[in-house]
């Protein structure tokens, strides 16, 4: 053998080896897909691959690895002759086989020590039971109408009938063929039309056996390899890149030479009124070469998925499934190092679909499905992210069986279980140790996983994301950020250090201030909470998670205990199932960032994913936002605990007889305050006066590619002037299928509250009301009727009234049922707007009876949920669970539009649920609610 110090002559062959394996899998599971129907082209493919390999390798003195791929040739040559068909036995064999190369090749320096006998004597057990069917072919019988025709066992390999000469293909002329193959090159013999096959089945049994011998030493798919190790030494070491990337790559190098010059020159002359120029240029070079080099990281997640076809196909055979893989999006691209990270949770994803999503065939004819199962792997850019899903039609995930697991094995109490959403008891399969299997078998039962999955993804900066339904299956939804290497960051401070936050998590940034900290931030029991637009959301402080003294804890835990003298900043954030507030100093800007990983003796700091330099040159920490919610030892059944601690808190409180809102506060002008609905807020966009420009008689910016148009207050109601400023607010609405701009002054906030609103003191065009918000009279600005009295041509088509039919006699009848005279004045006036009857009620109770007194003559219920004596819920479940009453359609309106309420809505039949003063959406479905019934 050559030597093997520093010998770029065998690190080319292990390289070029490894490249004809990467991709040798699939086409063998391609070459058995087609069974008889061989595809000469691909099996020339991997024939050459094979030939390739055994050349090099004999060439180096690598005995083993030539001997190995010898015998591998001689059966795809005969596969390529059409001498034997490919069946599943057969391209076992060769997968074995190819996976041994790859073993043996990764290690080449010990590769001659590897015991390849099993293999061997399989591939020539093959070959030499088609040479002596080929010598010693049967007469053909008599013809006997009654003799019974020889049955064929599915994995048996079948000789071809042939009328012709078996012909060997011409040699090619850059290939130099042994003369141990030519020996072995079948001989060329006539063969009757019909061959008699008492089976082969002393064939089959001696490859039956070697496999099996074989299957112990040799891991039957690439996935169990890497679990042990890295494959592919080449994957570390190199990449390939397109060379009009590296063309552009020269170009942008030179530019920015060019471009320190001038900065050179300028700052070298008294003059440096340029340098600003230059600094844009430069700048602007800079991101764009950024780009370009992130291009080269950058790698289909192809790499990822070709491996699962030979996953799927052989744990389904050993499960006794028949199962379809469908792969979607390929040539989706990824930074390098996620698609390498992402391999092993991939993998643990899809082996489940198999093992616990897809049923046995039998089961499957029972549920009235097809025998064969399907999953569909798929991949797709959404809002500058990649989705990977992972769908299966199988079985589902059964919420019941879930948390009954969790409870038996002590992860959580019965009390909690009752407690948790349909979504919380899916995500019980994230927790370390849980299992839902009968017994440890090599696939599955060990309780160790899934979380082990979600820990990684929360590590690449992703979360999952688990949908099921049950009897038809579950879709695994993962987000992963395009790259690790550079990412955009919240920057915020603590003790005058400044940290770094992934945009990724960011949900939102909360501001309280120091008058409402003590009536807006509640404790249950040691924790503190906030309620954010009706969910209750766990606060944790960063100084006592990452430990800045005891003085800074004592002041921090005390902040609850005193009026405060500062507002608390919170930002909110995510990081799998898990949603929290981070309480920091201050807020900064957002920045892209480069991430730079710890040094060793930082590497036991828990709290951080890593570090970066600033633009002063001091260090900023990156958070680990996951770390930091299991120091604070906060997880998402302790938010449920709390939230139902809370619940029965709110309800003994006089107070919850109002409504509670979430609202946005801003002004017009500077002692004028105005609030609209949180929820009807698409973003709040900062500009400069300047930015405003005048165009046929209505004021409009350019926004997004396009122009915004932009509205007062004062356009229509009779208030105070916008502020005269030169930083302005724009905050923007979606009215009328069209996006609009509302112009503003700060401060804003945003709150939730309850309130009282006065629909008649100082309501007018423009202003549905008002209300007493943190001491200031507070106008409730109506952004819909505002739209309409400015640009009444967009509402021209959307102001028809409902369409009647032939079936509609008379209007239909809408039940309200809503305990605020407010909210009950608005909708019974959208209702009547567009052509309806109303009846009203104030609460779930009266709303029953009027449901009892006028049942024939009601179509639609739209409720509320937060109301007196019974909510809406308990409305809709009465509703469904009788007799007369339960097909009737209920439309849910409310200011808590949480994932909670949601699932609550679902589970006890609310058909669509609505946010209030929404009139726009609530009309729309209430339209095609009515217009399904007539």
């Amino acid at each position: 053998m050559m030597d093997f110090e520093d010998d770029e002559i065998l690190q080319g062959f292990v390289e070029e080896s490894l490249e004809h394996l990467s991709s040798i899998e699939n086409d063998l599971l391609a070459i058995e897909e087609g069974g008889a129907a061989i595809d000469e082209e691909l099996v020339n493919k991997v024939f050459r691959a094979a030939h390739s390999i055994k050349g090099g390798a004999g060439f180096m003195g690598l005995t083993a690895i030539q001997e190995l791929s010898h015998a591998t040739e001689n059966i795809l040559g005969m596969v390529r002759n059409k001498s034997i068909i490919p069946t599943p036995e057969i391209i076992n064999v060769l997968l074995i086989a190819a996976d041994q190369l790859q073993t043996m090749i990764e290690d080449v320096a010990n590769s001659n020590e590897a015991d390849i006998a099993n293999q061997v004597s399989a591939l020539n057990a093959i070959a030499e039971d088609s040479k002596n069917k080929q010598a010693s072919p049967k007469p053909v019988p008599a013809v006997e109408p009654e003799a019974p025709k020889a049955e064929i066992a599915e994995d048996a390999f079948v000789l071809f009938a042939e009328a012709a000469p078996v012909k060997t293909p011409p040699i090619e002329q850059e290939e130099i063929v042994p003369e141990a193959v030519l020996a072995e090159t079948p001989a060329v013999i006539e063969t009757p039309a019909v061959i008699e096959t008492p089976v082969v089945e002393t064939a089959i049994e001696v490859v039956s056996t070697v496999v099996q011998n074989i299957a112990p030493q040799v891991p039957a798919t690439k996935e169990s390899k890497a679990e042990g190790k890295k494959t592919t030494a080449q994957s570390d070491t190199t990449l390939r890149v397109h060379v009009s990337l590296l063309d552009s790559l020269m170009t942008l190098a030179g530019e920015l030479v060019l471009s320190r010059n001038q900065l050179l020159q300028t700052i070298s002359t008294p003059e440096l009124h340029n340098v600003d120029t230059v600094g844009q240029r430069i700048d602007l070079i800079t991101s764009e070469l950024q780009e370009a080099i992130m291009l080269t990281r950058m790698q289909p997640i192809g790499n990822v998925f070709g491996k699962f076809p030979r996953v799927v196909r052989d744990l389904s055979k050993q499960l006794g499934k028949t199962i379809d893989l469908n792969i979607v999006g390929k040539d989706v691209e990824l930074d390098k190092t996620i698609i390498e990270a992402i391999n092993d949770p991939l993998t643990h994803l899809v082996r489940n679909s198999v093992d616990h999503g897809i049923e046995l065939p039998a089961e499957r004819l029972k549920r009235g499905k097809s025998e064969r199962g399907q999953i569909i792997l798929k991949a797709f850019h959404e809002a500058g992210q990649v989705c990977i899903e992972i769908s299966d039609d199988g079985k589902g995930l059964d919420e019941e069986v879930l948390t009954a697991s969790a409870v038996s094995k002590g992860l959580i109490s019965p009390e909690q279980a009752q407690l948790m959403s349909g979504k919380e008891k899916i995500n019980l399969i994230f927790m370390p140790g849980f299992s839902t299997a009968a017994k440890v078998t090599d696939v599955s039962g060990r309780g160790v996983g899934m979380d082990v999955v979600k820990t990684n993804l929360d590590q690449l900066g992703g979360n999952v994301e688990i949908l099921s339904e049950l009897g038809h299956g579950t879709t695994i939804s993962i987000k992963l950020p395009l790259t690790l290497a550079i990412i955009p960051c919240q920057i915020i401070t603590l003790s005058n250090e400044r940290y770094a936050i992934p945009q990724v998590n960011l949900e939102e940034l909360l501001r309280i201030s120091a008058s409402q900290v003590k009536e807006r931030i509640e404790r249950v029991g040691d924790a503190e909470v906030v309620r954010l637009r009706g969910n209750l959301l766990p606060l944790i402080r960063l100084a006592d998670v990452i430990g800045l003294g005891q003085q800074d804890k004592d002041q921090s835990s005390a902040a609850l205990d005193t009026a405060g003298d500062s507002a608390l900043n919170i930002v909110v954030v995510s990081t799998g199932s898990m949603k929290y507030g981070l309480i920091v100093d201050s807020l900064q800007d957002s920045e892209e960032i480069v991430i730079k990983p710890l040094g060793r003796h930082l590497q036991q700091c828990k709290a951080y994913a890593g570090a970066t330099i600033m633009g002063d040159g001091r260090i900023a920490l990156i958070l680990d936002l996951g770390n930091i919610a299991k120091m604070a030892t906060l997880n998402s059944l302790e938010g449920t605990q709390r939230a139902a601690e809370l619940a029965q808190i709110a309800e003994d409180e006089s107070q919850i007889q109002k409504d509670r809102q979430s609202l946005l506060i801003f002004h017009n002008a500077e002692k004028e305050q105005f609030a609209v609905p949180l929820n009807q807020v698409e973003r709040i966009e900062k500009i400069k006066r300047a930015d405003i420009e005048d165009v046929g008689n209505h004021r409009t910016m350019q926004y997004r590619g396009g122009n915004l148009p932009l509205i007062q207050v004062d356009d229509v109601a009779v208030v105070n002037p916008l502020a005269d400023h030169d930083d302005l607010l724009v905050i923007v609405f979606n009215v009328a299928l069209t996006t609009v701009g509302l112009l503003a002054v700060g401060p804003v906030d945003a709150i939730e509250v309850f309130v009282d609103i006065d629909d008649k003191t100082l309501k007018q065009p423009g202003i549905m009301g008002s209300s007493i918000i943190n001491g200031n009279t507070t106008l409730l600005v109506n952004i819909f009727e505002l739209v309409k009295n400015i640009f009444p041509e967009w509402y021209s088509e959307q102001d028809t009234p409902l369409i009647e039919t032939e079936d509609m006699k008379e209007p239909p009848t809408i039940l309200i049922a809503e305990d605020s005279n407010f909210f009950r004045n608005q909708l019974r006036s959208y209702m009547i707007e567009a052509g309806y009857h109303i009846i009203e009620s104030e609460d779930g109770v009266e709303a029953l009876q009027k449901l009892e007194d006028h049942f024939d003559e009601i179509s639609l219920l739209v409720t509320d949920i937060e109301m007196p004596n019974m909510d809406g819920f308990v409305l809709t479940e009465r509703i469904r669970a009788h007799h007369r009453f339960s097909e009737l359609p209920v439309i849910a309106l409310t200011t808590l539009a949480s994932e909670e309420n949601r699932e609550r809505g679902k589970a006890v039949g609310i058909d669509e649920y609505h946010v209030k003063l929404d009139k726009e959406r609530l009309m729309a479905a209430v339209h095609g609610i009515i217009k399904r019934i007539f």
